[in-house]
């Protein structure tokens, strides 16, 4: 499966999480650090208006204490309250492992979860209000293929038919064992389309990949 769109020209949801600080995208795209916005605008421009249910993992701490923190000045949640304006109909979650910066909001909730350790995730998943399936799910947590890995196999079975699953910042050195660990993944998950994504950009930070899954509707 492949994916048309233009990685340098801005668009609506680049200006919306470049001004929630969050790092997917910026109006000014080529100085952004990633513009996944530009994909993500393409995916889901049709579905705004739609009452969806979205949820990220990696609120983006500012705590610098935590692994794949965003720096002191970092805005934590960013990305939800960019969904959250986008999605205008959508209810929003999000999980984090930093409890500190957990926070619930108009239409957006958030929970604990440590993405590398599978009863946690399957302990969050027992919440009432994460039962229905999501129409988008996206892993911006812990940037390590094993937690990657971790995570996707704990958490697909949430995901809604004709729902996206997303990885964001695979790092280039890791696209080879994503490719390997498909073979796998596409013998149990039948019903899934996966497709690693490198976007050109002129700040790539070396992690500009993305892994777009679609489950058939």
């Amino acid at each position: 499966m492949s994916y048309l769109f233009d990685t340098m020209t801005p668009t609506p949801l680049c200006e919306i999480m470049g001004r929630n600080g969050s790092d997917k995208g910026h109006i000014n795209i080529t100085a952004s650090r990633h513009n996944y916005t530009t994909l993500y605008y393409s995916l889901f421009k049709d579905l705004r208006n739609r009452s969806l249910r979205v949820f990220e993992l990696g609120l983006g701490t500012n705590n610098t204490d935590v692994l794949s923190n965003m720096g002191p000045h970092g805005r934590p949640g960013a990305s939800l309250y960019g969904w959250h304006q986008f999605f205008p109909h959508a209810k929003i979650f999000g999980a984090d492992i930093d409890k500190r910066i957990l926070f619930n909001a108009d239409r957006i909730k958030t929970y604990f979860c440590d993405q590398t350790n599978p009863g946690i995730i399957h302990t969050m998943w027992r919440d009432q209000e994460l039962h229905e399936p999501f129409d988008i799910i996206i892993d911006d947590g812990l940037h390590t293929f094993e937690a990657n890995v971790c995570f996707f196999e704990n958490s697909i079975h949430r995901l809604a038919s004709g729902g996206y699953y997303i990885v964001e910042d695979i790092k280039d050195e890791n696209m080879p064992r994503f490719e390997e660990i498909f073979k796998v993944w596409r013998k149990i998950y039948a019903d899934l389309r996966f497709t690693l994504i490198h976007l050109p950009s002129t700040n790539d930070p070396g992690d500009n990949n993305m892994l777009v899954i679609r489950k058939a509707d």
